[in-house]
């Protein structure tokens, strides 16, 4: 009796190994998580693609909606508006991204050492991460605002004319791409502030000793070791820019004309605009896609310089 009880109490004995071989699954505590992912994750992406399906006009209701299969799919790529939003998107992309990156790794390799006050000063360049989307967007529209805004009056206290700023398609544009570098390049700073700090100091301090300077340690030391984290810092900027809605809608709502209208505001003016949801939800899973290749390509990228470190790690 004595030795079943300790065989069933013992953290190494034949109940631990039983649990091991799956006597004991567990299964049934990771249902929980697995109905939450379904609900919030998986359920959307499957609804969204079957009502992509349907030509559905919100505007009859939901009982007038008819299957045209991937015809949705098909007036996408003939619509030009289609194809200038996703231009839009990309170029959002292209530009605001590795500004972002550029100022966030300048930031980090500045403020990587100790100084006075240091901590306050990384604390409050974080700042503007943590505004709501919305604020940003209204506090740029208030800024940019043609008779009344902040710079238009330090334009005319130094004698210039005042511009229309949202009023002006390339003004209008290159303001959504500054608004969104101003907001998210802290982000950036925190991400490869975290990596210069993963650095060893003495291989570069090594470096030094042999005569290195800054802009040589930065090329041959500092950015291959950061590289894989700056991949990760895109990555994330990438996702987030795929679905940039609050901000660009405050400032201009897609205008003038259709010069700010994003994949993602587009998306919104098929759905309550033109009130065609299939046409909407064919749109968000074209923007599924769109998401899934950049994080296949990016994760692949980093996998590969893993393995290749690995590689010269067992040389």
């Amino acid at each position: 009796m004595r030795s079943s009880r300790r065989q069933a109490t013992s953290p190494t004995g034949h109940a631990a190994s039983g649990w091991v071989r799956g006597q004991g699954s567990p299964v049934p505590f990771l249902i929980p998580a697995l109905l939450i992912v379904f609900a919030v994750l998986i359920f959307p992406i499957l609804f969204s693609l079957i009502v992509s399906l349907f030509d559905w006009p919100l505007s009859a209701g939901a009982g007038d909606r008819h299957f045209v299969g991937f015809g949705n799919y098909v007036e996408l790529v003939q619509d030009p508006e289609f194809w200038n939003s996703l231009k839009l998107q990309l170029g959002f992309i292209f530009i605001a991204i590795p500004l972002e990156l550029a100022l966030g790794l300048a930031a980090a390799l500045l403020l990587n050492r100790e100084f006075v006050g240091g901590r306050v000063v990384r604390a409050l360049i974080l700042l503007p991460v943590f505004f709501l989307p919305i604020v940003s967007g209204m506090t740029w529209r208030f800024m940019l605002q043609p008779r009344y805004g902040a710079l238009n009056n330090f334009l005319l206290a130094l004698g210039l004319p005042e511009v229309t700023w949202l009023g002006d398609p390339t003004w209008a544009y290159a303001a959504i791409i500054t608004q969104d570098v101003w907001r998210m390049w802290p982000f950036v700073f925190m991400l490869l502030y975290a990596g210069l700090a993963g650095i060893p100091t003495d291989v570069l301090e090594a470096a030094q000793i042999d005569g290195a300077g800054f802009w040589r340690r930065l090329r041959t030391i500092v950015l291959p070791l950061l590289y894989p984290t700056m991949l990760t810092a895109a990555l994330l900027r990438i996702i987030d820019a795929l679905r940039i809605f609050s901000e660009v809608y405050v400032m201009t709502e897609g205008g003038p004309g259709m010069a700010t209208s994003l994949f993602s505001l587009y998306t919104h003016r098929q759905a309550f605009g033109y009130m065609k949801v299939g046409m909407a939800s064919a749109m968000a899973i074209f923007l599924l896609v769109i998401s899934v290749v950049f994080a296949v390509t990016l994760v692949r990228k980093n996998m590969s310089l893993e393995k290749l470190e690995e590689k010269g790690g067992g040389r």
